[in-house]
């Protein structure tokens, strides 16, 4: 029997500018077939949200999402919603169990860095697979598909189009405008410090500053530094405007102020919470009992946080220590992955296509559906009103150009994610990534020196300065033991021979 083939027409033509040192990206001047005769596949995709989230709509969210994807690239979805706590575990045993899995959320607690020698990702250039596949990813996102490309590898795409991101502290300006505290808009660790103490001193009955367990290196938010692998297990740039060598972070002069500024808030009540506390600082500023937790800054996080900040009786504002740039880290802290044990690549890849090119799709996924999850706000066809009963905050997906806008924004909120990616300034790094794949053995000795050292250091644990600064040094000397000087230089060859074929 001849079979029924439904064809989508690919863009013909080279895409300008995007030649790099592992190739060029073009979009295919062919058009990719779709057998519509063969029985559909089902796609499974993660949907990372926050502990304790349960979807109630999930079923008819997919029916919904079926409706649309049978009859134009004959596949079905299953969204696998899953803690972004229980990510890495979750992800990990799919893989070596053989379990169903399609496309990997990459990023946020699952970077890429930390997935390129581990085999769970696929070779997008495999059978030009992207190429052919993935017109509508090579048309919108260009040269930022190198942030994905790992030794001519392209393990993993970008999930957002703007890319740009500021750094810094989102605080509940309802209580700051009550104490009668002025948070500037932009400023230095020195005038947040300022802010912090206002507040403790005010007597109100909050949480100045919260560091959970000390797992999570907070200066990130702080200092516009670049780092390599998870927790800067490779290294770091401290500034890529002025120097590109490759650092041990925490034997840097600025971690060591950190800590020791860290201890300090210790002491004064600035970190007040036992380190054994396992709540999210999310979880203390949405109940109120937080001043301020960090966070990256884009028009759609603070759209996204302002909603639940509205349901919980609140205002956010935010305060920038980083200006607004494009690196490797912004770029990756989002994307998507096709799992190694994905059954059919091909089929994984056309879904991610066509989520980039169906708004239906894409709305969906993003704000679940009319009239159960949101509405249209009065007058509008375009802005939606969320009810609060799906927030997959750690989804990114679609082309929101082309989506609908949640309020509290408004018409210009597509101009000012433009506006800000206009103004960011693009790290030269932005496209190198380590190839970590001989240092594997390395990589684990180093995280778990890290994971032993970082939480009483960060944490602000230590019975003195004098106390802190001796346990930083045998941290140091531990690392040192792990091989961590090793990768670093491995990491600065690498770095240097892409510096050199650009």
């Amino acid at each position: 029997m001849k079979k029924k083939i439904i064809s989508t027409v690919l863009t013909a033509c080279m895409m300008a500018g995007m030649l790099t040192g592992t190739g060029a990206y073009s979009v295919a001047a062919d058009s990719s077939v779709i057998n519509m005769d063969e029985d559909p596949y089902q796609v499974a995709i993660q949907m990372v949200v926050l502990p304790g989230t349960e979807v109630a709509d999930e079923a008819a969210m997919e029916d919904a999402i079926n409706a649309i994807t049978l009859p134009a690239i004959n596949c079905t979805v299953d969204l696998q919603y899953v803690w972004i706590s229980e990510l890495q575990n979750t992800t990990s045993l799919a893989i070596a169990g053989n379990e169903k899995i399609d496309l990997v959320h990459v990023g946020t607690v699952q970077s890429l860095s930390s997935l390129v020698g581990s085999d769970i990702l696929y070779d997008m250039n495999t059978d030009d697979l992207l190429q052919t596949h993935g017109p509508e990813l090579v048309s919108l996102f260009g040269d930022l598909l190198n942030s994905g490309n790992v030794g001519g590898k392209q393990l993993a795409v970008p999930a957002r189009q703007y890319c740009a991101v500021k750094k810094g502290f989102y605080y509940n300006k309802t209580i700051a405008d009550k104490l009668g505290i002025t948070v500037p808009e932009k400023g230095t660790l020195d005038d947040l410090e300022k802010v912090l103490y206002e507040v403790k001193d005010s007597g109100e009955d909050i949480m100045c500053h919260f560091v959970g367990g000390g797992d999570m290196n907070l200066m990130a938010w702080m200092v516009p530094y670049e780092a390599f692998g998870s927790e800067a297990a490779y290294g770091a740039v401290m500034d890529s405007s002025k120097d590109l060598t490759v650092e041990n972070l925490y034997a840097t002069d600025t971690y060591k102020d950190y800590i020791l500024r860290m201890y300090k808030w210790r002491q004064d009540g600035i970190i007040a919470k036992d380190a054994t506390d396992t709540s999210s600082s999310t979880d203390y500023q949405y109940s109120q009992q937080l001043f301020c937790g960090q966070g990256d800054y884009t028009p759609q996080q603070m759209n996204d946080n302002q909603v639940v900040a509205a349901q919980n009786g609140f205002e956010y504002g935010y305060m920038t220590l980083v200006d607004s740039s494009i690196t490797n880290s912004t770029a990756t802290e989002y994307m998507w992955g096709i799992a190694t044990n994905s059954e059919r690549p091909d089929k994984a890849m056309d879904f991610l296509n066509f989520l980039y090119s169906n708004a239906d799709v894409a709305n969906i996924m993003k704000y679940g559906l009319e009239g159960t999850n949101y509405n249209f706000a009065e007058g509008s066809t375009d802005i939606i009103e969320s009810n609060g009963s799906y927030l997959p905050l750690f989804y990114q997906g679609g082309n929101q150009k082309d989506m609908y806008i949640k309020a509290p924004a408004g018409e210009d909120y597509i101009a000012q994610c433009e506006a800000q990616e206009a103004e960011a300034t693009v790290s030269p790094l932005l496209g190198y990534m380590f190839d970590d794949t001989d240092f594997q053995t390395e990589a684990s000795v180093i995280s778990s020196v890290i994971s032993e050292y970082t939480p009483t250091l960060q944490n602000g644990l230590c019975g003195s300065e004098e106390e802190t600064l001796a346990y930083l040094d045998e941290f140091v000397n531990a690392l040192d033991a792990a091989g961590m000087n090793d990768a670093i230089a491995a990491n600065q060859e690498q770095l240097d021979a892409w510096l050199a074929a650009k």
